[in-house]
């Protein structure tokens, strides 16, 4: 078990890539807390610990890391993977669209990172940063999802750079497009999205199918361990071959 006696905080872990995210690494005997606006009541596992946090908020994040380490003495791994998505032409995004968008994507990701780092330091840890394949290429109607999720990736070089002398790696995966409920709800009764419709968003990807949350779930694990210690500052794309197309 790679992570046995490992601290690791998830955030927007109650579902989708998140909650895959958790299981693979209690599966691997790590300890896991959530933070996350949306719990989910339905889950219970050993080792496992969950708070209802809104990631755009500094003071809730304080208090429940405060709480965390009480409870536990430490945290060795962040993922930053709590995020929303909104679709919609320039001219039909308002104001608070976008800073709800930028608030909770990348706001909220500089927050619970500037409040986590200091027990991180002392561990020599670890932070994954959940990007997108959207993060290096554009695409219409996108446009504030994919100013948050390239801004992470530069947030993460940065951040990487800053830590590097403490002993603690900063990385970036980017998913592309994965199966959850989320994604299948915007296709349900033959609607169509931004991107056509779902076979189309199928067809931009070359193996030929979405991803499953667990293909992320991995990736954010091998990052995470010392499989990759000598990686900081990187991007993994897994994508199914969405940005070479």
């Amino acid at each position: 078990m790679r992570f046995r006696d490992k601290v690791v905080l998830i955030t927007g872990g109650s579902s989708g890539i998140g909650k895959a995210t958790v299981e693979a690494f209690l599966k691997e005997g790590a300890k896991v807390a959530v933070f996350d606006y949306h719990l989910n009541n339905d889950d219970t596992y050993n080792n496992y610990l969950s708070y209802q946090v809104d990631v755009r908020h500094s003071e809730q994040i304080l208090t429940s890391v405060e709480q965390l380490v009480s409870e536990w003495g430490k945290i060795d791994i962040l993922v930053n993977n709590a995020g929303i998505e909104f679709v919609a032409p320039i001219e039909e995004t308002t104001e608070e669209d976008w800073d709800r968008v930028l608030d909770t994507n990348l706001k909220g990701l500089f927050l619970v990172s500037k409040t986590v780092l200091p027990y991180l330091k002392e561990t020599k840890g670890v932070i994954v940063n959940t990007a997108s394949q959207l993060a290096l290429v554009g695409s219409s109607y996108f446009i504030a999802y994919t100013s948050s999720k390239s801004a992470i990736l530069n947030f993460t070089r940065s951040l990487a750079l800053e830590t590097a002398k403490y002993g603690v790696r900063v990385n970036a995966v980017c998913p592309g497009a994965i199966d959850t409920p989320l994604l299948q709800r915007q296709f349900e009764d033959g609607k169509r999205g931004p991107q056509g419709t779902m076979a189309d968003l199928v067809a931009m990807h070359p193996l030929g199918r979405l991803g499953k949350p667990e293909e992320i779930a991995k990736p954010i694990l091998f990052l995470s361990s010392n499989d990759a210690s000598f990686m900081t500052g990187s991007a993994l794309v897994v994508d199914g071959g969405y940005v070479i197309k």
